[in-house]
């Protein structure tokens, strides 16, 4: 009967939580960027910087850093396709030489047939486009603008509501709730650590492929790796297809496909050891449970499920050992009074 209950109340809380998804995504963000810029929000506070300005610098410097990084790969993308090796005509040369020659032989006439299906899919996709993909744009920049408000007010005030809200708890709880929030900030921050350090490792490996293959554009490829090592499954499929277009425009065919091999090995690596291994370390929970996490949220909610499910369930799991090493203390002072009591003289 109870693991009936326990399964209902799972099931209704999973249902509520698709249904406010809306609200509930951009506020874990929120959560996860104020997690990861506190520190340097803090440091400037100690400086006697005013709070909005303390919870605004940093956020003003990751957007600036973003958008020198975006200027830095249109600039460097521009140069490249501005060159006569880029051009339309000798990239349709080298398609249809390498489409003519063995193991495809296939004739110009196919060739050309299949352009024109190609051409009518990728036309009758733009003219799919209606009110439900415009509502899902509209819906993802709301809740980029709302992540962002959240953000900046969990950085200037998030401290001051979190004492206000334990100051209203039980005293005899009330350290074990701000020990499990605090340790709820630390498991957000330790995992944006290790998003970008296995983003970087992901770039590092990503170049040191791209220049192998003598791909143009290293540099700006292992940005928007790095970039896109924040968003899982969707970012590592617009990097590596970025990478496999730049090869295929400025090199070949065949350059490109050894690059969709790279970058299948790579992000196999990535997902399947390397950030396991280092959400682990970082986030202090098996590489079992970072793989299931990975596979429920995704399974659940998408992109944003797979997103989040890492740092929720770590969150949750790190929550409940500092609450329930309060209660391991309280267990122990209980015994040894019992055991002082026992020993007194009747």
């Amino acid at each position: 009967m109870r693991l009936i209950v326990v399964a209902v109340g799972l099931g209704g809380l999973l249902w509520l939580t698709l249904r406010l998804r809306a609200v509930l995504v951009p506020l874990l963000v929120a959560l996860l960027v104020a997690s990861a810029l506190r520190p340097v929000s803090a440091a400037l506070e100690r400086r006697k910087i005013p709070r909005s300005l303390a919870a605004a610098v940093p956020m003003l410097t990751i957007a600036a850093l973003g958008a020198a990084a975006g200027w830095f790969i249109y600039r460097s993308t521009r140069r490249t396709l501005e060159s006569d090796a880029v051009t339309e005509q000798a990239v349709r040369e080298r398609v249809e030489d390498w489409l003519m020659s063995s193991p495809f032989d296939l004739t110009k006439a196919q060739i050309g047939g299949a352009e024109r299906s190609f051409r009518s899919w990728l036309s009758s996709g733009f003219n799919s486009f209606g009110v439900e993909q415009a509502t899902s744009i509209v819906q993802l920049l709301g809740g980029a603008i709302l992540a962002t408000v959240l953000s900046f007010f969990l950085l200037k005030d998030g401290a001051q509501m979190w004492s206000s809200i334990t100051s209203r708890v039980d005293p005899a709880r009330g350290e074990a709730i701000r020990r499990s929030g605090a340790a709820v900030s630390g498991t957000l921050s330790a995992y944006v650590r290790s998003v970008a350090l296995t983003g970087i490792a992901d770039g590092v490996l990503i170049g040191i492929g791209l220049w192998i293959l003598d791909v143009p554009l290293i540099v700006p490829l292992v940005i928007l790796t790095v970039i896109a090592g924040l968003f899982p499954l969707v970012g590592a499929v617009v990097a590596g297809a970025t990478a496999a277009l730049v090869a295929l425009v400025a090199v070949g065919p065949s350059t490109a496909f050894w690059v969709v091999v790279l970058t299948l090995v790579v992000q196999q690596f990535e997902g399947n050891v390397m950030q396991p291994l280092i959400m682990a370390r970082q986030v202090s929970i098996h590489p079992v449970v970072v793989l299931v996490s990975l596979t429920a949220g995704g399974a659940v909610a998408g992109l944003a499920g797979a997103f989040l499910a890492v740092p929720v369930v770590a969150s949750v799991i790190a929550a409940i050992r500092a609450f329930s090493a309060d209660m391991d203390v309280d267990a122990d002072r209980v015994a040894t009074a019992v055991v002082v009591d026992d020993t007194a003289p009747a």
